[in-house]
C-alpha cells in the first residue's frame, strides 16, 4: 500500500502547489465565470481549474510509471494507450475551454464528445460483452456505439453536477476512491496507480475549491475530469477482458448519472403537452413537442432543490458527498461478494428491514412519491400550480392509505416469502387506500378533487411501486439463483407437467446439486417451441440425440410417472449410448417412526 499513498501524495502536493499558479494566470485572461440568475456564487471567480488536474494527472502518470518502485505493468502506457489517452482527454479539456470563453451551441459540443468517445472505442477500450445479473450480452456491432455513448454521458454528467463549491470534483474524488477500491480487489494495479493519480490531483484541487471556492472547475475541468472517469470505470473490471459489469460503474457513478436522467427527464417533460387545440387553424394536437429544452440549463438539479429547502451550500454539498459514498461502498460491496446480489441479499435478512415500523416508513415515502410524480405529469411539469394543494391533502393520503394498507395485511407479511396471494392483498390494499382518499378528499369541505387523471395516475404509480418493493427480495433471490447455475452439469429436463416445474424450481434454488437446467423435452406437440419459466421445450423423444449432443447434456431427469414402459426404456438405450445419466425426479413423504428403546428391546 506504500507505493499507492506516495503517489497520492506526489499527486495531491502538485495539484495543490500548482492550482494557485493556475488562478492567476485565469485572472490574467479573464477567465471568470460571472454571476447570473442561475449561478450561486456573486463575484467572477476564475473558471481554468481544471488545467491543473489535467497537468498534474498526465505529468505524474507519465512520470511516474517509467519507476520500477511503483511496479506499474510492464509497458502500461503502451497498454492503456497512453498517448491517444491523451489526445482525447486534451480534446474534452479543450473543448470544454473554448466553452469557458465562448458558448457553444450542444450540436456542436456533442460532435467533439463523440469524436473522444470514438478516439476511447477505437484505441483504447471497446465494451464487447456487458455483464448483467440473469447473464451476459454480446453487443457485437453495437460494441463501438454503446462505448461513445458511455463516455459522452459521463463526461456530461459530471459537468450537469457542477453547480456548487466543490460538489463535482468531491463527488469524482469519492468516484476515484472507490474505482481504486474495486481494481483493487480485481487485483488491476496498473488501473488502481492511475485512480489514486487522479484521486491525488483533485483533491489538491479541492482545498481551492470548496465553499468558499476561489477557483472553479469549469466546463474544461468538469469536461476532463467526466471523461476520464469513464474511461477508468470501463477499464477498472477484470484485466485482459472486454466485458464490463455495467452496474458496477453505475453504481460508483451513481450521483452524477441520476441527477442527469432527471434533469433530462424533467426538460423534456416542460416540452411535452398531452393536448392542446388550436382556435386559429382548428386542429387538436396529441402529446407533441412545443420549444424544445432538452439542453436548456436550469436551476432545479439535485443541489438546487436542497438550497431551496433551506440548506446552505456546505450542508448542500456535505449530504451529495453522503449519497457518492453510499454508493460508492455499495459499487465496492458488490465487487467484494463477487455479484451485486450478495450484497444487496444481506439486507432483507437484517433485524431493523424486518420491523413493521420500517415497511410502514417505506409505504409512507411511495405514497408520498407517487401523489407527487402523479401531479408532477398530470400537469407537465409544472408542480407549482398544485403545490400549496399538494402539501394540505398529503397528511389525509398518507394516513388513509397507510391504514387501510395496515388493516388489508400487508404488514403481517415476509418480503422474502411473497406469493400470488400476497400480490392479490397488494392489488386490493391500493385500490380500496386510492378509493378511500380519494372519497374523503371529496367529501371534506376545502379539499376537493382537483384532477381526477392525476388520481388515476396515482393509482398506477402506487401499485407499481408497492408490488415492486415487496417483491424485491424475489426478483433478487431469482437472480442471483440464475446466476449461480450459470455452472453446473448441464440437465434435460423430461416433462412440462407441474412436476417439471417442480423440478426446475428444485435445481435453481438448491446450488448444492450443482444442476444446469438447459430446457425440456415433452412428447405433447402442442408445447413444442413454447418456453416454461423462461427455459425452452427443445423437442420430443424423437429428436432428443440432437439435443444431447447440441447442449451438451449429462443428465436426463424424468418428472412423469406417466411415461410409457417402452418410451422409458428407448430413452434408457439412449442415454447409455451416449454415457448420460438417468434418473428420475420425486417428491415423497417418508414416515418417521420412534426408535426403540434399550428396555423396549429387551436388553
Amino acid at each position: 500500500m506504500l507505493k499507492y499513498l506516495i503517489l497520492f501524495c506526489i499527486a495531491f502536493i502538485c495539484s495543490l502547489l500548482l492550482t494557485p499558479l493556475v488562478r492567476f494566470v485565469s485572472r490574467k485572461l479573464g477567465a471568470f465565470d460571472l454571476p447570473g440568475e442561475r449561478k450561486i456564487h456573486t463575484q467572477p471567480i476564475p473558471r481554468l481549474g481544471g488545467f491543473s488536474i489535467f497537468i498534474v494527472f498526465h505529468l505524474v502518470l507519465y512520470v511516474f510509471s517509467q519507476i520500477d518502485f511503483f511496479y506499474f505493468p510492464i509497458h502500461f502506457l503502451n497498454k492503456i494507450n497512453f498517448w491517444w489517452m491523451f489526445v482525447a482527454s486534451t480534446l474534452a479539456l479543450g473543448l470544454g475551454a473554448v466553452d469557458d470563453f465562448r458558448r457553444m451551441p450542444p450540436s456542436v459540443k456533442f460532435f467533439f464528445q463523440i469524436i473522444a468517445g470514438l478516439i476511447v472505442a477505437l484505441t483504447i477500450y471497446k465494451i464487447e460483452t456487458i455483464s448483467l445479473p440473469f447473464g451476459t450480452i454480446s453487443l457485437g456491432i453495437w460494441s463501438i456505439p454503446v462505448t461513445v455513448l458511455w463516455v459522452v454521458a459521463i463526461t456530461n454528467a459530471i459537468n450537469l453536477l457542477d453547480g456548487l463549491d466543490g460538489l463535482a470534483a468531491g463527488t469524482s474524488f469519492i468516484v476515484c476512491a472507490a474505482m481504486f477500491g474495486i481494481t483493487l480487489i480485481n487485483q488491476n494495479v496498473g488501473i488502481a496507480l492511475v485512480s489514486v493519480i487522479l484521486a491525488g490531483s483533485i483533491l489538491g484541487f479541492l482545498k481551492y475549491n470548496f465553499h468558499p471556492a476561489s477557483i472553479f472547475l469549469g466546463d474544461s475541468g468538469a469536461y476532463f475530469i467526466g471523461f476520464i472517469l469513464s474511461v477508468l470505470s470501463l477499464q477498472g473490471g477484470l484485466k485482459g477482458t472486454t466485458t464490463i459489469a455495467i452496474l458496477i460503474p453505475i453504481i460508483a457513478l451513481g450521483l452524477p448519472i441520476i441527477d442527469t436522467l432527471l434533469a433530462m427527464f424533467r426538460r423534456l417533460l416542460k416540452s411535452l403537452h398531452i393536448m392542446e387545440v388550436d382556435q386559429e387553424k382548428n386542429v387538436v394536437k396529441f402529446f407533441y413537442l412545443d420549444g424544445w429544452s432538452m439542453f436548456k440549463a436550469d436551476r432545479e438539479h439535485i443541489h438546487h432543490r436542497l438550497l431551496q429547502i433551506g440548506f446552505t451550500q456546505k450542508k448542500t454539498v456535505m449530504i451529495l458527498y453522503g449519497v457518492s459514498l453510499i454508493l460508492g461502498g455499495l459499487a465496492l460491496s458488490s465487487v467484494y461478494f463477487k455479484n451485486i446480489n450478495y450484497a444487496l441479499l444481506p439486507l432483507f435478512n437484517t433485524p431493523v428491514v424486518n420491523r413493521r415500523i420500517l415497511r410502514v416508513f417505506v409505504d409512507m415515502a411511495i405514497i408520498s412519491f407517487s401523489y407527487y410524480f402523479a401531479f408532477l405529469l398530470r400537469y407537465e411539469g409544472d408542480f407549482a400550480l398544485v403545490k400549496n394543494y399538494y402539501l394540505s391533502t398529503l397528511p389525509l393520503v398518507l394516513v388513509t392509505k397507510t391504514i387501510i394498507f395496515h388493516f388489508a395485511g400487508l404488514y403481517r407479511g415476509a418480503w422474502r416469502h411473497t406469493n400470488i396471494n400476497d400480490l392479490m392483498k397488494m392489488v386490493k390494499a391500493v385500490i380500496s387506500g386510492c378509493i378511500a382518499s380519494a372519497l374523503l378528499l371529496w367529501i371534506i369541505p376545502g379539499f376537493g378533487i382537483t384532477s381526477r387523471a392525476a388520481l388515476i395516475i396515482d393509482f398506477n404509480l402506487l401499485l407499481f411501486f408497492v408490488i415492486g418493493s415487496r417483491s424485491s427480495f424475489r426478483i433478487l433471490e431469482h437472480l442471483q439463483a440464475t446466476k449461480n447455475h450459470l455452472q453446473g452439469r448441464n440437465v434435460l429436463i423430461y416433462g412440462v407437467g407441474k412436476g417439471g416445474v417442480n423440478a426446475l424450481q428444485e435445481f435453481l434454488g438448491n446450488s448444492r446439486l450443482g444442476l444446469k437446467p438447459v430446457g425440456f423435452i415433452d412428447d405433447d406437440l402442442r408445447n413444442q417451441g413454447k418456453q416454461v419459466n423462461g427455459y425452452p421445450v427443445l423437442g420430443t423423444i424423437d429428436s432428443i440425440e440432437k439435443i444431447l449432443e447440441r447442449n451438451s447434456v449429462s443428465e436426463v431427469i424424468i418428472t412423469s410417472d406417466r411415461i410409457p414402459k417402452e418410451k422409458l426404456d428407448r430413452l434408457s438405450m439412449i442415454c447409455n449410448s451416449h454415457n448420460i445419466f438417468l434418473r428420475r425426479f420425486q417428491t415423497r413423504l417418508e414416515e418417521i417412526r420412534p426408535t426403540k428403546t434399550s428396555r423396549e428391546a429387551g436388553i
